[in-house]
């Protein structure tokens, strides 16, 4: 079977281990709020229902808003991605799941196709089957709105446009590849970091080609007019990628306010000028990105400790493998380069040191490690056929195999069959668990009862029954999950501390006995608001009465529904040593 042919046969079972890994459970976890507040706006224009858009923003067309951002530094990608399964298949969480999915098998064969340039045809295929089964790059596809994963698409379907425009000179490439890029930074501000990454390959990569000529290189007018024309080309199609983004801030300023506002220190206590202490933190978790022991929230937390040591090993024997090879593969170094150029840069943030700002860079470790075998075996088999003259069989050749290059080889190995069993471990810990906090099923159970007791209590009542969202991560899975049939209203504020117009907020759905409010339980309390709360009903004779209380599957408990009513007749009221 010719070599280009049997990449493709690889691919096209890495494919299929990929969507069997990631197609299974795929209503679990619980819909997480982020995954719900991005297709939220798809879901209501689908269903014809007022859409709800961050900061009010929008373009309005007759009687629809259609929203630019969900976010001051996330876009509405998602929420359009979305609206092709809302319309096939109806707003659900199979819809939801199944978008992110299908972007991951985009993003798979980006990664084939791209390895492939870089190196060889080998490469890719390699990359593919060790992502393939990645349990980063598989639970983060399944849940690709939670980490906005388009970003880790668009990054690598850059970089493929880009290195074609460097190895054709076609100005549609540069444009391709800066569309794409605005386009990365307008699904969310933190690819800014994987450009930095982008361009740092370019730069080291063109600095090995050219050493010792860079300056005839660079004087030379011709190469100045092609690289001029690639800017121009390339600024135009980032500034189209963009125009959401820039329309926005027109609009509301939001981006460049929340950027403001966060310069220094980020809404969540980061200090952005803590450079070495912030990147100590982000060294931590590219570890636990490659090891994958970050997925605690499935219910376990499972670490392929021979993921590190392969990219490590894979790492020196690309040095070794430039060094002796007889062409130079400098292209094995780009996803190296990129993952740190991304690893420097992302030590400033406006939210919080995060792992899952991560997704950016899922693709790029396996990437690197496709890359980087395929060049030492290139070099191996380049330097016997050198020294050999031809004359020595294929078994000769392979009995001069480095000891190194089979010690990478069995690590890169152990490396993916540990995140194939890992994979089956964390289903089958997610099948016990149904997901852990914010990511737990019991968001389903709410849902469910909620629309039952709307629907008895509510009903011939002039409007729905008020239900209040007393902290984060509720009200729009709530809305979601319900297509709208029940709307919570987030009454917490979002700052840390309670703002001024608090009270009122909440007065006037306390003067309504009917209200339902929505609580996290006492250690999932992220805005706690109970004390203002007591502040406000105690004077009027009325205590809580808990209505509903919902677990997870080990039986601990994450959110619960409480009413108003006259003091002493609480059937159910919160214990005392319970923070509200």
């Amino acid at each position: 079977m010719p070599d280009r042919l049997l990449c493709r046969v690889v691919f096209a079972l890495a494919l299929l281990l990929y969507l069997a890994a990631a197609g299974w459970q795929l209503t679990l976890p619980g819909l997480h709020y982020d995954e719900a507040f991005d297709v939220l706006p798809a879901m209501q224009l689908v269903l014809g229902q007022p859409v709800t858009a961050f900061r009010d923003n929008g373009l309005r067309m007759g009687g629809w808003q259609l929203p630019l951002m969900t976010q001051d530094y996330i876009g509405a990608l998602n929420t359009y991605m979305a609206l092709p399964l809302f319309l096939t298949l109806g707003p659900g969480v199979e819809a939801v799941r199944l978008m992110g999915i299908l972007l991951g098998a985009l993003t798979l064969y980006l990664a084939y196709r791209l390895a492939g340039e870089l190196v060889a045809p080998l490469a890719g295929s390699l990359a593919a089957w060790l992502l393939a089964l990645d349990p980063t790059f598989v639970f983060w596809s399944r849940q690709g709105v939670f980490v906005t994963s388009v970003t880790a698409t668009l990054g690598l379907a850059a970089a493929w446009a880009w290195l074609r425009w460097w190895r054709r000179g076609d100005l549609r490439y540069a444009f391709a590849g800066g569309l794409l890029l605005g386009l990365g930074v307008y699904a969310k501000l933190l690819f800014l970091w994987l450009a930095v990454g982008l361009a740092l390959a370019a730069l080291v990569v063109g600095l090995l080609r050219w050493r010792g000529r860079w300056r005839e290189t660079v004087r030379h007018a011709n190469q100045r007019r092609a690289v001029g024309a690639a800017v121009a080309w390339g600024s135009l199609g980032c500034l189209v990628g963009c125009a959401p983004l820039i329309a926005y801030n027109v609009q509301t300023g939001g981006t460049l306010e929340s950027i403001t506002e966060n310069l220094t220190v980020s809404y969540y206590g980061i200090n952005n000028l803590a450079y070495l202490a912030n990147l100590a933190v982000r060294v931590g978790q590219l570890l636990v990105l490659l090891t994958g022991g970050h997925l605690w929230y499935l219910g376990g937390s499972y670490d392929n400790w021979f993921a590190p040591l392969a990219f490590t090993a894979a790492f020196v024997g690309t040095l070794w493998a430039i060094r002796r090879g007889p062409q130079p593969g400098y292209g094995a170094l780009v996803p190296f380069v990129v993952i740190v150029g991304v690893l420097l840069s992302s030590c400033a943030t406006v939210s919080a040191l995060w792992v899952t700002h991560f997704a950016v860079l899922s693709p790029w470790p396996a990437l690197a490690l496709g890359c980087a075998v395929a060049c030492m075996l290139r070099a191996v088999r380049g330097h016997e056929q050198s020294d050999d003259r031809g004359a020595g069989t294929r078994m000769q050749r392979r009995r001069h195999l480095p000891v190194f290059v089979l010690g990478v080889l069995v690590l890169v190995g152990a490396a993916w069959a540990m995140g194939g069993m890992n994979d089956l471990r964390y289903h089958q810990a997610l099948a016990r668990s149904g997901g852990l906090s914010a990511h737990s099923d019991a968001i389903y159970d709410l849902a469910d009862w909620l629309v039952g007791f709307s629907r008895e209590h509510a009903a011939g009542e002039s409007g729905a029954l008020p239900v209040v969202a007393m902290d984060w991560g509720i009200a729009a899975s709530v809305n979601f999950l319900t297509r709208g049939e029940v709307r919570p209203v987030e009454a917490f504020g979002y700052q840390w501390q309670p703002d001024a117009a608090l009270m009122a907020r909440l007065e006037r759905f306390i003067h309504q006995p009917e209200s339902i409010y929505l609580w996290r339980a006492p250690e999932e309390i992220i805005f706690d608001r109970s004390q203002e709360f007591k502040a406000l009903y105690r004077p009027m004779g009325l205590e809580e009465d808990i209505v509903a209380a919902f677990y997870e599957r080990s039986g601990r408990p994450v959110l619960g529904a409480t009413r108003l009513v006259p003091q002493g007749s609480a059937r159910n009221p919160p214990k005392p040593l319970d923070p509200r």
